[in-house]
């Protein structure tokens, strides 16, 4: 909505909740991160879901369920967890996450906004050496594509991290990311909300898209709990709840919330 705003359109945005951010820009890492690009879908992920059906350490975690959709998500999921695939995908998401990152430097260049933003990097630690060893060499794929990163030894990374002092002898080095950054996404989201406002857009909160009516090939409007919303462009941006309206146009969206 900002972006169209600044390109000249009038802009109108529903949202279910009674504020911004109040769903997944209230909770999630809140980290900018380029240097974190790597794609679940690997060929290691198969065997991690299967082994989490009864071990609760896994780093990814599969939990029956009796909704039919996420079995036909999973299947697409699993499908992309060859060597090659997950190779490209890691590339996609990277050169994606570099993208959006100069996005945001563009918006911050042009607005005073403040969501408790760091951008002194991020920082990777690893307990032993045989773990560094690997991640480095993890790492060189994000680093052939212009990835900056930084492989430190313990003594740097408390020089760079002070706070990790008494688990010195634990860490048996790292590797920082300096590019990267982290900041507050429900802070950065409500206060670009209302520049949005500012600049004569509306924001009508506690209003849930119900469908879309289409005409021809065209949306013509889309429905809501609270009457009909007509546009000259629409936008569908309601994350995991996109494929939910979606299919009330005959679209399948393949998204699933996990």
């Amino acid at each position: 909505a900002y972006q169209l705003q600044k390109d000249g359109h009038e802009v109108v945005i529903l949202e279910r909740q009674q504020q911004v951010a109040a769903e997944t820009s209230w909770g999630n890492a809140g980290m900018i991160a380029p240097g974190h690009s790597f794609v679940w879908s690997s060929p290691r992920a198969p065997m991690i879901l299967l082994k989490s059906l009864v071990l609760k350490d896994q780093a990814l975690r599969f939990r029956l369920s009796a909704d039919p959709r996420l079995y036909s998500w999973s299947w697409l999921f699993l499908m992309e967890c060859t060597a090659e695939k997950a190779r490209r995908n890691t590339l996609l998401k990277h050169r994606l996450a570099v993208y959006s990152q100069s996005v945001l430097q563009e918006v911050l260049a042009d607005e005073a906004i403040d969501y408790d933003r760091s951008d002194r990097g991020i920082l990777y630690f690893y307990r032993s050496q045989q773990a560094l060893d690997k991640g480095v060499e993890h790492m060189k794929l994000l680093e052939s594509d212009g990835q900056l990163i930084k492989v430190l030894d313990r003594d740097a990374i408390v020089a760079l991290d002070p706070s990790l002092a008494s688990a010195r002898e634990k860490i048996a080095g790292g590797i920082h990311c300096p590019t990267d950054e982290t900041g507050d996404p429900a802070k950065f989201t409500r206060a670009l909300a209302a520049k949005v406002i500012e600049r004569g857009g509306e924001i009508r909160t506690g209003t849930i898209i119900t469908g879309i009516e289409t005409s021809g090939d065209g949306v013509a409007q889309v429905m809501t709990d609270k009457g009909a919303v007509k546009g000259d462009a629409y936008v569908l941006a309601l994350g995991s709840y996109s494929p939910l309206i979606a299919r009330t146009v005959g679209l399948s969206l393949p998204i699933y919330p996990i």
